[in-house]
């Protein structure tokens, strides 16, 4: 045994980490941060759960994200996410740019079962990709949608042609 010194290393994170939050089914909120785990089954769990994933870039971010229980994911995909104090909710969704509503867990079998909650596929022009939207109001065959991961910018209305369905097989 050496009995030099050893400079302690500092322990950084196995891998990305990615944090799940959103409301449950009684308006609770709940919020857990995951390191390392796969992506997909991340998206999957949180899209069956009806939450909302983020990840932290900035030291203010891993601030507030440190303060989170760790999440656990299941073999089968689904995510235990805890609840959390109101207040650390509340600085979860000012770091991501707002609350967009509540997110139906339940996916729509068709366009004829948009409604407000929905998660769909939208895009912002012609030239841009395609991005989560939540449906905010149905009038008929026009939705009214907020985008999911920038919550903060201004609704649009679209035809209810114009929006993919997301595949929850």
């Amino acid at each position: 045994m050496s009995t030099t010194p050893t400079k302690l290393k500092a322990n950084k994170p196995a891998g990305k980490t990615v944090i799940m939050f959103g409301l449950d089914k009684d308006r609770k909120p709940q919020a857990a941060r995951f390191t390392g785990e796969n992506e997909a089954l991340l998206a999957r769990a949180a899209a069956t759960k009806g939450l909302r994933l983020a990840v932290p870039a900035t030291r203010r971010h891993f601030e507030v994200v440190n303060k989170l229980p760790a999440g656990r994911l299941h073999a089968n995909g689904n995510g235990l996410v805890p609840n959390v104090d109101q207040h650390l909710y509340d600085q979860i969704n000012s770091l991501v740019g707002g609350d967009p509503g509540t997110i139906s867990a339940s996916p729509p079998k068709s366009w004829a079962q948009l409604a407000p909650g929905h998660l769909v596929i939208a895009r912002a022009t012609a030239d841009e990709g395609w991005w989560p939207a939540i449906i905010t109001k149905r009038s008929n065959d026009t939705l009214t949608l907020k985008w999911r991961d920038y919550p903060s910018e201004s609704e649009i209305v679209r035809p209810v042609s114009s929006v993919a369905l997301l595949n929850n097989d």
